[in-house]
């Protein structure tokens, strides 16, 4: 039996502020507005995803697909590499039962009736900021906050913030951390994705000698299992019987017996390398990388063309061909822009368009429908094609061809 490692240090600070760090930053970030748009947000109406500073439309699809993508790869490499760390260090749901602990431990002492109408009250507030959290993701605070006040928030967000204070509240008053013991998949899902080097929280075996048998570690560990029994799938990872154990041996001047490990350490004293979350992390990095490259290079603005829906040609006593078109426009920047239509040259031709093409003003993230009529003189031949240009500011930002028609 080898001797017990001096570790005493707690542990329990540092979840804590991990947790506060990743609650004010989930609550804030709809918040932080850079240039009057929210720094990530779904905006249901204009269906744009606000995504630190970039405007990402529905119609562009293979970048949602990357930011999907991220997620999942980012999901599997987490929980690879740091198994429930996630659980215990992060999870909303943790967070909540912390809370609703701490409630508990500071209404204790106060008469019952107090006591139980003061703890749902604060399970109540803490719903509704939780529903309220869920929205501004949606809808900005400060457009939420007004809707709400007129009482004009809608149908979809009022069910939606209704329905989630609902669930929480029943969550805080009854569930908690059943949730993570029996309902939550992700448990499940980490001993599917476990590798050997995967970090666990675990009771070092050679030392089973020196445990006091005393209970600490299994009344502070909020699901209620024994560390010693080795890893089991409610273990959320906390630290919080690594923390009990910790104290009870400070007092005789050791270390605990429990600690984080990336896997078993082996006769040379290294640790077991997770080559999978390794591998992931690399894909992870390729599909930011790509991400960051198709925003960048990505238009500020379109142009769409099509035949108007009467499909009608002129010709003129001129000689001229008149054709008709619908153009759709979008400013897919964050300042108001104003746009033009133009034609390029074509030899041997007068082009002309006819409608209202000049001085088209879009708002950030707006768009719009322009019919106009392409003059040509002389009529060309079949297959002749007219590129349509977008400009601003003298620079051509988005082009498309026009195919003529003769009749």
């Amino acid at each position: 039996m080898r001797e017990v490692p001096l570790q005493t240090g707690r542990i329990a600070p540092w979840r804590g502020a991990v947790q506060w760090l990743a609650t004010l930053l989930m609550l804030g970030l709809p918040f932080i507005r850079p240039g009057g748009e929210s720094l990530l947000r779904l905006d249901a109406g204009t269906r744009t995803l606000l995504f630190f500073g970039a405007k990402l439309r529905i119609e562009e699809f293979y970048l949602f697909l990357i930011v999907v993508l991220i997620l999942v790869f980012a999901f599997l490499f987490v929980t690879m590499l740091f198994g429930r760390v996630w659980c215990g260090w992060l999870c909303p749901q943790t967070t909540l039962g912390d809370l609703a602990d701490w409630i508990e431990r500071h209404t204790r002492n106060l008469p019952t009736p107090l006591r139980a109408g003061l703890r749902h009250l604060l399970y109540l507030a803490l719903s509704a900021l939780v529903g309220a959290n869920l929205v501004w993701y949606f809808i900005a605070p400060p457009e939420f906050l007004a809707r709400l006040l007129a009482g004009q928030l809608g149908a979809v967000a009022g069910i939606s913030l209704a329905v989630t204070a609902l669930v929480v509240y029943l969550d805080l008053a009854l569930v908690r951390r059943r949730f993570c013991k029996s309902v939550c998949p992700y448990g499940r899902i980490q001993l599917m994705t476990m590798e050997r080097g995967t970090l666990t929280l675990e009771f070092d075996p050679e030392l089973k000698g020196v445990c006091l048998r005393c209970g600490a570690c299994v009344r502070a560990c909020p699901t209620g299992i024994d560390i010693r029994d080795g890893l089991q799938i409610e273990c959320i990872n906390c630290g919080r019987c690594l923390d009990a154990c910790r104290d009870v041996f400070a007092k005789r001047g050791t270390g605990g017996l429990i600690h984080y490990t990336f896997g078993p350490r082996g006769a040379d004293g290294s640790r077991p390398v997770n080559r999978k979350a390794f591998l992931l992390g690399g894909v992870l990095l390729l599909l930011v990388g790509l991400l960051v490259f198709g925003v960048t290079t990505r238009r500020e603005a379109t142009l769409k063309v099509q035949r108007a829906e009467s499909g009608e040609v002129k010709r003129l006593p001129d000689g001229s061909l008149v054709n008709f078109y619908s153009a759709f426009l979008e400013n897919r920047g964050g300042a108001e822009h104003s746009f033009s239509l133009e034609t390029a040259p074509l030899a041997g031709y007068r082009v002309e368009l006819v409608g209202p093409v000049r001085g088209i003003t879009l708002e950030p993230n707006a768009n719009r429908k322009i019919g106009f009529a392409l003059k040509l003189n002389p009529a060309p031949p079949p297959g002749t094609l007219v590129e349509l240009r977008l400009v601003s500011e003298g620079n051509v930002v988005a082009a498309s061809p026009l195919p003529v028609a003769l009749q």
